[in-house]
């Protein structure tokens, strides 16, 4: 069994905790979850997929992982730098109230807000301006994370169907059907992901990060089959 490196795919467990308090503040595991009190329903607690080195989780995070094989577990520190980054005060800005009218929304103290394409909370509402922190919440804390590697997945197709199922959650990718071709991939999605909002975005995204772990292929060729209805005699 082979160690992990950085470009592996990766399925883990995990449990995040606050290195202050030792509060848990994310978890692929739903008991967990339900225990800690932080359940959230719209979630899908199962392990995650990543790529290491994608920084699709913490970079500390990642790092941790190279070396590991199938089955290992680990607890280790993370120190906020190497987490979620050190609290910005650069990124803590007024905005113009009118500027949330033209988004249509009412802000309110410790709501949630994208704006410009960048995610924050708000800290405090004025007449005409708006307080907004754009760090992360967990900027500027030291964290501790205990993992479990579930598996690493190196066939191509279900690298493929990993990738589907991490950028479109709950849906039933089991019936995919991906042919390898010489230098190509052909894949016909299941039908009812057609007509979903994005589609040809996640069709592109998956594209994009099924490079980042294979140079065996250069070319995927989504195709569609509709058949026709025959009219009655």
């Amino acid at each position: 069994m082979t160690s992990l490196e950085t470009g592996d795919m990766v399925k883990v467990n995990y449990i995040g905790r606050m290195k202050e308090d030792n509060s848990v503040f994310d978890t692929t595991y739903e008991s967990t979850a339900k225990k800690e009190s932080i359940f959230d329903e719209k979630i899908i607690y199962c392990p995650f997929t990543l790529i290491i080195g994608k920084n699709w989780l913490p970079p500390g995070f990642e790092k941790k992982l190279i070396g590991m094989k199938e089955g290992d577990t680990k607890t280790f520190d993370i120190e906020a730098k190497e987490g979620f980054g050190l609290r910005d005060r650069s990124k803590i800005r007024l905005i113009q109230r009118r500027e949330f009218q033209r988004h249509q929304i009412k802000p309110k103290e410790d709501m949630k807000v994208e704006i410009g394409g960048q995610s924050g909370r708000i800290l405090k509402v004025s007449s005409s301006r708006v307080k907004v922190d754009f760090n992360h919440d967990l900027a500027g804390h030291d964290l501790i994370y205990e993992i479990e590697i579930v598996k690493k997945i190196t066939d191509i197709t279900e690298q493929f169907v990993c990738l589907l199922e991490k950028r479109l959650p709950g849906v039933d990718f089991s019936s995919t059907k991906i042919e390898l071709k010489d230098k190509s991939i052909i894949v016909e999605l299941p039908k009812n992901t057609r007509f979903m909002e994005y589609i040809q975005f996640i069709r592109n995204g998956v594209t994009r990060d099924l490079g980042e772990v294979s140079t065996k292929y250069n070319k995927v060729t989504f195709i569609e089959h509709y058949e026709i209805e025959k009219k009655k005699k």
